[in-house]
């Protein structure tokens, strides 16, 4: 049976977690833009001289406050210092413009949005494989082309662009590797593949660190994700063997599976093998039409629409707690993804006790005790209290119920 050869070909199908490369790259670059700090400035005006004199001391003088609450203007009044030049300091968004910056960020999630909807149609179009390809590429051209950015528009253009590819690869590579995987190492595999995401920030924490100019960096990811296309040719694992079943190549899942065994070093027979399918030939307009001939599916299409809004609410809202464990941005990136990682480990093991539907259950219930908790008012320091503390946890909590 094809639960046989699945088993049988498990071994190797581990393999397949080598793709995780992929997604490293997908998460470097979503946080570039974000590396700016208003602490890194000297005056060079009269009029900046004056407001440091009458402040008579430093400590709280560069600040966010002095240079937007007094009309500061970069170049004239001030310049910056930052060793680590980013395009927000380039192009002078700051303070009133600051809604430019915030726009770079939020943009990338409107390309993936429309990734989303569309690489449906297209993996029944082309494949699995071919689309997570196919949105690798989009994000590595979009990347490199990042690095020779001229103007803002331009770079908006290329951020949602590099979403739309980032949600086709994403989605395109998860689908095909649980497709190939054995039912019994789906857990694992779903839980290590989004460890793939977090490591993404590890890497931009490393090359922020050691590349000062924002050009550089996006140069450095677009070659990351290089590396990360280099499994697709590397790696003999072919088409999911299911996408061919749907499209009728009965002849093409076997050799699939035959090819999956041999890499296994299993001398399976498939020639008394019956494939048992039904061919689904529909087009994504006929594919959208079956939510109304099938309604309980429509119901939980919504149903996890509406999980996954609430989860990100919940998950963004949370992230505000690790700013406090860190001295710099690159510490806090760090305890973030860190945190992150622990909850995409902690799910592999709650799903695996717990099952999928109770483990959702138990971290929506720690999310919940947190939010109770965080409306106690308990100070611990100066700058840490309760709350800053349960969200820490309520994010691991959040961020394993979306995994």
């Amino acid at each position: 049976s094809c639960g046989q050869i699945e088993r049988e070909t498990g071994a190797d199908i581990c393999s397949c977690m080598l793709y995780c490369l992929q997604h490293i790259s997908c998460n470097v670059h979503h946080h570039i833009h974000r590396l700016y700090s208003y602490n890194e400035w000297q005056c060079v005006s009269e009029k900046c001289s004056d407001l440091l004199a009458s402040v008579g001391s430093s400590n709280d003088f560069y600040s966010y406050d002095t240079i937007c609450k007094n009309d500061l203007v970069a170049g004239s009044d001030f310049n910056w210092t930052s060793e680590k030049l980013t395009f927000s300091m380039e192009w002078g968004f700051y303070c009133k413009t600051e809604a430019k910056l915030s726009l770079v960020s939020s943009i990338i999630f409107i390309g993936s949005l429309l990734g989303l909807l569309l690489s449906t149609g297209l993996y029944d179009w082309i494949g699995r494989k071919k689309g997570a390809m196919f949105g690798s590429f989009l994000v590595l051209m979009s990347l490199a082309a990042s690095s020779v950015a001229t103007n803002y528009t331009v770079l908006l253009l290329l951020r949602a662009i590099s979403g739309f590819g980032l949600m086709v690869n994403y989605t395109g590579s998860y689908c095909w590797i649980l497709e190939l995987a054995p039912t019994f190492l789906r857990n694992p595999i779903s839980g290590f593949f989004t460890l793939g995401w977090t490591a993404g920030v590890f890497i931009l924490i490393g090359l922020s660190k050691f590349i000062d100019h924002w050009h550089n960096i996006y140069l450095a990811v677009a070659v990351v994700n290089i590396l990360g296309l280099i499994p697709f040719f590397l790696l003999p694992l072919p088409e999911s063997p299911r996408f061919s079943l749907i499209k009728g190549k009965k002849e093409e899942a076997i050799k699939t599976l035959q090819l999956l065994a041999q890499m296994s070093g299993n001398n399976v027979s498939l020639d008394k093998v019956d494939l048992v399918y039904e061919e689904r030939n529909q087009s994504y307009l006929e594919q959208i039409k079956d939510f109304k001939a099938h309604p309980t599916m429509l119901k939980e299409t919504l149903l996890g629409m509406t999980v996954w809004l609430i989860v990100s609410l919940i998950s963004y809202s949370y992230q505000f707690g690790w700013s406090k464990i860190g001295n710099d941005l690159h510490s806090i990136y760090f305890f973030a993804a860190f945190g992150d990682g622990v909850a995409y480990s902690t799910c592999v093991l709650g799903c695996r006790l717990l099952g999928r539907k109770n483990a959702t259950f138990f971290y929506f219930g720690v999310v919940i005790v947190m939010n109770m908790l965080a409306m106690l008012d308990v100070k611990f320091t100066d700058t840490w209290s309760l709350e800053h503390l349960v969200s820490i946890i309520g994010n691991i909590g959040a961020s394993s119920a979306s995994s």
